[in-house]
C-alpha cells in the first residue's frame, strides 16, 4: 500500500509540472529584457530614443563610435556623422545591441551654370539643411528653402549648412540667357503683415525687359499680442475673454383672439448668450357671449364669419317615413344657422311590378327583411359559393347561392405556390 501511495504522489507531481510549466515559461519570457528596435537608419543631426523593455534596474548606454553617434543616459541617440555604429544597452551583466546607420550626406549639385534671370533648387540629401548663404548676392541669391536665382554675370559660392554644422558648397556661374540679355533688377519693397492685415514680400523685376525676377508673395496675418485680453497692437479684444454678462430682457407680446404672442427673452447684450428663451403663446380665439366677443368686441356673423357645425345629422326619407334636413349652428357663437326641415315620405313605386323599386315592399306593403350570405371565393383547397339573398319573414328568394368548383393547384418545383401542398400528396 505504501508503494502505491508513493507512486500516486509522483504521478500527481508530474501532472502539475506539465500544467504549470507553459505558464511559468510564458511569465519568464514576458519578463525578458528586450530593445525596442535592433536596427534603425537616421539622418545626420536627427535623434532616436532607445528603450530596454522589462528592465527594472539601471541601464547603461554605450556607443561604440561616438564620432558617428552619441547616446545619453536615457537612451537618446544623436547622429553626428555618416557611417554605421552599434549602440549597447548594458543591463544585469548582459549587452543588447542596436545597429544605427547614418547615410552619407550629399548636395544634389556641387557646381551649376545658371542663366541670367533663371533659378534652380539646391537640396541636401541625408541631412536637414538649416541655412543657405551666397558669397556674392549681386551675382546670385539663395532663399531659405534653397532656391538659387541669378542676377548678374559672374561667379558665386552657395554654402549649405546642416544641423551639426557641416558645410556643403556649390559653385555657381551666372551666364547670359538665350537672347544674350542681362537683367537689370529693381527691388519692389513689400510691407510687413500686422495682426489686422496681410503683408507682402519684396520683389524684383528687370528694368530693361520688364520680366518679374522675384515674385511678391502674400505674408499671412500675424497673431494678436494679447495682454489682459486686449491686443497691444490694434486694441482688439481677446475672444477668450470671459464675458461680464449684461442681461437684456426683450419685450413680451400678449396673445390676442387671432394673433399668437410670446414670452420675454433674457440674453447677454454683449456676447448674445441666451439665458431664457422666448416661448410662443397661442392665439386665444374669440370668446363669444351673445354673439359678441368679450375680449375684442367683434360680432360673429358680421365682423367675423360664422363657422358652420352640424349638430344634428340629416334623416334620409323613405317610402313610408318622412326625412329631415340637417341642423347647423355656428361653432363659435352657437347661433342656429339652419333648422331641420321635414321632407314628406316618398310612397311606394312599383313601376308596374309587384315590388317597390326602392324598398322592395310588395303590393300589400310588406318590406323584406333580407338575410344575405356573402359570396365565398373558391381556393385550391375548398370550393366557393355565390351570394345567397332571401327574406327571413316571407321566404322570398332574390338570388340563390350557386356552388363554385375548387380551382386547380398551381405546382412549381413540385409544390403548389398557393397552398404549399406537394404534388404527390
Amino acid at each position: 500500500m505504501k508503494k502505491y501511495r508513493v507512486l500516486l504522489g509522483f504521478v500527481l507531481a508530474l501532472v502539475m509540472a506539465v500544467i504549470l510549466c507553459p505558464f511559468y515559461t510564458e511569465v519568464q519570457a514576458a519578463k525578458t529584457p528586450k530593445l525596442n528596435t535592433k536596427a534603425e537608419t537616421i539622418q545626420l543631426g536627427e535623434t532616436l530614443k532607445l528603450t530596454l523593455k522589462n528592465a527594472k534596474g539601471t541601464v547603461k548606454w554605450v556607443s561604440k563610435d561616438k564620432k558617428i553617434a552619441t547616446v545619453e543616459e536615457n537612451g537618446l541617440v544623436t547622429a553626428l556623422s555618416s557611417g554605421k555604429v552599434k549602440v549597447y544597452a548594458k543591463y544585469s551583466g548582459k549587452k543588447y545591441a542596436c545597429t544605427i546607420t547614418v547615410p552619407k550626406v550629399t548636395l544634389n549639385k556641387t557646381e551649376y551654370e545658371l542663366k541670367d534671370g533663371k533659378s534652380f533648387k539646391l537640396k541636401l540629401k541625408g541631412a536637414k539643411a538649416v541655412s543657405y548663404k551666397s558669397s556674392d548676392k549681386q551675382v546670385a541669391t539663395v532663399s531659405k528653402k534653397g532656391t538659387v536665382r541669378g542676377y548678374k554675370l559672374g561667379d558665386t559660392v552657395i554654402t549649405v549648412k546642416d544641423a551639426v554644422g557641416n558645410e556643403y558648397k556649390c559653385d555657381v556661374t551666372v551666364v547670359l540667357d538665350e537672347e544674350g540679355h542681362v537683367h537689370t533688377p529693381l527691388t519692389i519693397k513689400g510691407y510687413a503683415a500686422t495682426c489686422t492685415s496681410e503683408g507682402l514680400s519684396d520683389g524684383t523685376y528687370c528694368t530693361v525687359c520688364g520680366e518679374v525676377i522675384t515674385k511678391q508673395t502674400t505674408i499671412p496675418v500675424k497673431a494678436h499680442d494679447y495682454e489682459n485680453y486686449v491686443c497691444k497692437v490694434c486694441g482688439a479684444t481677446d475672444p477668450k475673454k470671459p464675458c461680464e454678462h449684461l442681461h437684456f430682457v426683450s419685450d413680451k407680446k400678449d396673445p390676442t383672439c387671432t394673433e399668437a404672442g410670446y414670452t420675454e427673452k433674457v440674453s447677454c447684450a454683449d456676447c448674445g448668450v441666451v439665458f431664457m428663451q422666448s416661448k410662443e403663446l397661442k392665439a386665444l380665439g374669440h370668446d363669444f357671449v351673445g354673439g359678441v366677443c368679450s375680449r375684442c368686441g367683434k360680432v360673429c356673423g358680421v365682423d367675423v364669419p360664422h363657422v358652420p357645425e352640424v349638430i344634428e345629422k340629416a334623416v334620409p326619407v323613405t317610402c313610408t317615413m318622412p326625412g329631415y334636413t340637417e341642423m347647423i349652428q355656428c361653432k363659435e357663437c352657437k347661433a342656429i344657422l339652419q333648422y331641420p326641415e321635414m321632407i314628406p315620405e316618398l310612397g311606394h313605386d312599383y313601376q308596374g311590378g309587384t315590388h317597390c323599386v326602392r324598398c322592395t315592399a310588395d303590393l300589400n306593403g310588406h318590406v323584406h327583411e333580407w338575410v344575405i350570405k356573402k359570396m365565398v371565393l373558391p381556393t385550391c383547397q375548398e370550393p366557393g359559393m355565390t351570394e345567397d339573398k332571401r327574406c327571413a319573414t316571407c321566404g322570398y328568394v332574390e338570388t340563390v347561392g350557386q356552388f363554385i368548383p375548387r380551382i386547380p393547384h398551381v405546382y412549381v418545383d413540385g409544390k403548389c405556390k398557393k397552398c404549399g401542398k406537394k404534388e404527390d400528396e
